[in-house]
């Protein structure tokens, strides 16, 4: 006889964005279409032609929340802004940091990849670089940083000062690593491996290091045509990803658990999906079938058939080849019922890549709870292979009662989660 799987619910939120601290702040900023996207200063002085993004006021948020800082003159800056998501998590959640110890709790999450910010200092001190150099800085870094340890850094500090003895792994997949790891938190959950987990994604992909990577790798938008409305997911004129920064964490746990405690319930997990391409690093496969694999088997998971999804916060990336393919999978999957509304989070939020699939799996998760679905801005001229309803321009009121997040990232790497609303 097979066991019965333990029923998911989300009970915590905490976002850290270019509009702040506050996930009422972000969600208000959300629903009235506002971008986050703005010129970048750290590319005035330089010849590269990544010119926008949606950064983060990191000096705003260190002064806010010096408790939760590494060493002072620290600043990684993915590190830094997960911590600090995953305490506002924590404290949505109603639980007492003091209490986690005697939790069965444990934490998955994304951090991107390593931080090159503080080899940039180290590097940038002159013409020649000591080996004592090297050594006198090494003290300085963060236990978190890429420089002192593996790239699990920022989740195992998160476990530490949080005394979480329960599961734990840092999750590398690329631009779906966020929802990844929550997709993997949830089965711990189901399986019943732990009672509660904290799980999202946290990257800052803004120095000038990253921003050239991704020019080269041909992902980025270049033109300054459009200003600071330079991402257009599914419009004619898109040309690129524009990278953003940014945490988000979010409380899963089980719904005993959860009613036991008396917990405030956004929404509930239902379903998780994940596939490879096995196709190439910089393209997904041009018929989209491991995005539709992700797909399907996050809805066989949830039990739910495709006419009972009424939303798709999609990883529309402003890309040419991702917006096109993502509309030809849910248009197959859909075939015979009226498709889903759909919107692409990232004209606003800007592409926070390993943290991505986080920031939209907490977006769907507030779109079940308040059954309104934020826009796709500056969409003025859709393409014509782009033809289904991505709710242009001005976000709707809508009755959603399932809902699903798709994540695709570099290298093929599919993530597909499936929420409802819970009652």
């Amino acid at each position: 006889m097979s066991k019965v799987k333990n029923r998911v619910v989300i009970s915590g939120i905490g976002i850290i964005s270019a509009w702040g601290h506050c996930h009422n702040t972000f969600w208000s900023n959300l629903c009235a279409g506002r971008s986050a996207i703005k010129r970048l200063s750290l590319t005035e002085e330089t010849s590269l032609p990544v010119r926008y993004g949606a950064p983060v006021d990191f000096e705003h948020l260190t002064a806010a929340f010096p408790h939760l800082l590494p060493p002072p003159g620290i600043t990684d800056r993915r590190g830094v802004m997960g911590l600090i998501a995953a305490d506002k998590a924590i404290s949505d959640a109603g639980i007492n940091e003091h209490e986690t110890q005697d939790m069965r709790m444990g934490v998955f999450a994304c951090s991107g990849v390593v931080e090159m910010q503080e080899v940039d200092r180290i590097l940038c001190k002159g013409s020649s670089f000591p080996l004592q150099t090297l050594r006198d800085k090494y003290s300085s870094l963060s236990r978190f940083s890429g420089l002192t340890c593996s790239n699990d850094g920022m989740v195992v500090e998160i476990a530490r000062r949080y005394r979480l003895t329960g599961p734990m792994s840092n999750v590398n997949a690329a631009c779906s690593g966020g929802s990844h790891a929550i997709g993997l938190a949830y089965r711990a959950i189901q399986r019943g491996e732990a009672d509660i987990m904290l799980s999202g994604g946290a990257d800052s992909v803004l120095s000038l290091r990253t921003l050239i990577g991704l020019k080269l790798l041909g992902a980025t938008a270049t033109t300054e045509k459009w200003g600071e409305a330079l991402c257009r997911p599914f419009d004619k004129s898109r040309s690129g990803l524009v990278a953003g920064e940014g945490a988000a964490f979010m409380i899963l746990e089980s719904e005993e658990h959860a009613l036991r405690r008396g917990a405030n319930i956004y929404a509930e997990l239902k379903g998780y999906g994940s596939s490879l391409d096995a196709w190439k690093l910089t393209a997904p496969h041009p018929e989209g079938r491991g995005a539709e694999a992700a797909i399907r088997d996050a809805l066989y998971d949830s039990g739910l058939h495709p006419e009972q999804i009424q939303y798709i916060n999609a990883h529309g990336t402003s890309t040419q080849l991702n917006d096109t393919i993502e509309t030809a999978v849910i248009r197959r999957i859909f075939e015979g019922t009226k498709a889903p509304l759909i919107s692409s989070t990232k004209s606003m939020t800007g592409h926070w890549i390993a943290a991505a699939g986080a920031i939209e799996a907490v977006i769907t998760a507030l779109t079940l709870k308040h059954n309104f679905i934020p826009p796709t801005i500056n969409l003025s001229t859709p393409d014509p292979e782009c033809d289904l309803d991505y709710v242009a321009n001005h976000g709707r009121e809508n009755l959603v009662s399932n809902a699903m997040s798709n994540s695709f990232g570099f290298g093929g790497i599919n993530t597909c989660l499936v929420m409802g609303d819970y009652e």
